[in-house]
């Protein structure tokens, strides 16, 4: 085994690929190299054993080559800087020439004279120390070797040892097979128990199921007669209330019925009003073709009488003027004349009062006319009701209505002023039918 004192399982301070150029000036090709600085040595090695360093973190104790670095001088150069190469000049005192290495990167090249440089410090004891731990390594190399060979003896004796056993070891697979016959028959008898248990399992499962949902069916049978003790007092208090709500039912109909005979009295009166109502109407509509032939006629013979009132008028000035001026004695033909005179203008003022007052009556008559539509509707109304039967609230006292009468003068509006003589339909008409039986009034003489 290798002595302790050389641990080569040690972490190097660099490593990785430079150019080299032979050593001693021998050539100018350059060769590609692993190199290690370890413990102030710069060990290279070829090119693929930078695989088996990534790969096991351990470096090989047989290098191509050993440069001790103690009292080097390292420094860089840039004669190959156009061929892409970063050259390191190392040198000593004691070498043959110069080693000359290169980088691919500037970077590369710093740090690779950085870590040099460092491990230049190292003296000459250190590197002969180097050279002995090489040879340690050698040695401990071959008693490797001899490991390895007496390893190997026994491997071989061990798989003798193996053979002898093979046979034995088929004379136990035999019992085996039969052991595994036996076991496959207690697995299966084992099976057989297990499904049986299992299903003895579900029986006690379903049975203890069963009695779980008889104890809530117990449950809820109790629950379910306390809830239809409960229902049947409900339907009681039911009973009872549907008794008082049928008693009250039979009180409410004796009130309809005397309801719905007073709605009989009061549609027979509604019925009687609405004939008068009609009767009226008709008494109106004609009353209105007469007035509007009537107010044509007035219109025109109004123009003409005008036209006279105020020659008259002039007349009675300048006479009564004349006479004044005079100073003559009226005598009583002459005083005669003038009161008729001044009693034509009387009667004459007394028709355009009539004339204007005229659309009094028109106005009235449309006013009767919607009175009567109001009036139908309401007795429809009262008869849908009276059908339907409704009763009032029981709180409330049914009241029989009191006995309308409607009379044609209460036809008139109450925003026109009452004139009974032109506003009464009956009077009206009764007032245009002597009209129509006398002729009209002559237009009175020019004086």
């Amino acid at each position: 085994m290798a002595d302790e004192e050389f641990d080569i399982d040690a972490r190097v301070q660099m490593n990785g690929l430079l150019l080299k150029k032979p050593f001693g000036g021998k050539g100018n090709k350059w060769q590609k190299r692993f190199f290690i600085i370890k413990e102030g040595f710069l060990l290279y090695y070829a090119e693929s054993e930078k695989k088996a360093f990534d790969r096991s973190g351990h470096f090989n104790i047989h290098p191509k080559g050993v440069v001790p670095l103690g009292g080097i001088t390292v420094k860089p150069s840039d004669d190959s800087l156009a061929q892409g190469r970063y050259e390191i000049i190392i040198c000593h005192k004691d070498f043959k020439g110069i080693i000359t290495l290169a980088a691919e990167s500037a970077l590369d090249r710093e740090n690779w004279i950085s870590v040099i440089s460092l491990s230049g410090k190292v003296t000459w004891k250190n590197a002969q120390l180097g050279e002995a731990l090489v040879q340690k390594l050698e040695d401990n190399s071959k008693k490797i070797a001899e490991e390895k060979q007496a390893y190997l003896e026994q491997l071989e004796e061990e798989a003798n040892a193996l053979k002898e056993e093979k046979g034995r070891k088929e004379e136990l697979e035999k019992m085996a097979e039969v052991l595994r016959q036996e076991k496959a028959d207690v697995e299966k008898h084992a099976r057989e128990l297990r499904e049986e248990k299992e299903f003895t399992t579900k029986e006690l499962e379903q049975s203890l199921l069963q009695m779980r949902q008889i104890e809530q069916a117990k449950e809820e049978l109790a629950k379910t007669t306390e809830g239809l003790a409960q229902e049947l007092e409900d339907v009681d208090m039911q009973r009872r209330l549907l008794d008082e709500e049928k008693q009250l039912a039979e009180e409410l109909l004796v009130e309809k019925e005397r309801r719905a005979r007073q709605l009989e009295e009061e549609r027979t009166q509604y019925d009687e009003t609405t004939s008068e109502l009609k009767m009226s109407l008709e008494t109106a509509a004609l009353e209105k073709q007469r007035t509007e032939h009537r107010l044509k006629q007035e219109k025109m013979s109004r123009v003409k009488t005008e036209k006279r009132l105020r020659i008259a008028e002039d007349s009675l000035r300048r006479l009564d003027r004349a006479l004044k001026e005079s100073g003559v004695k009226i005598d009583i033909e002459l005083e005669t004349d003038v009161s008729n005179l001044r009693k034509f203008f009387e009667e004459s003022i007394e028709e355009a009062k009539f004339d204007a007052e005229m659309p009094v009556i028109m106005r009235n008559a449309v006013t009767a006319q919607v009175e009567f539509k109001r009036q139908s509707r309401k007795i429809e109304n009262d008869d849908v009701s009276m059908s339907s039967l409704g009763s009032p609230p029981p709180e409330e006292t049914v009241r029989p209505k009191p006995k309308k009468r409607i009379s044609t003068a209460s036809l008139t509006s109450p925003d026109i002023p009452e004139n009974p003589p032109l506003t009464s339909p009956t009077s009206t008409s009764m007032s245009s039918a002597e009209d129509d039986a006398l002729p009209p009034p002559p237009p009175p003489e020019d004086m």
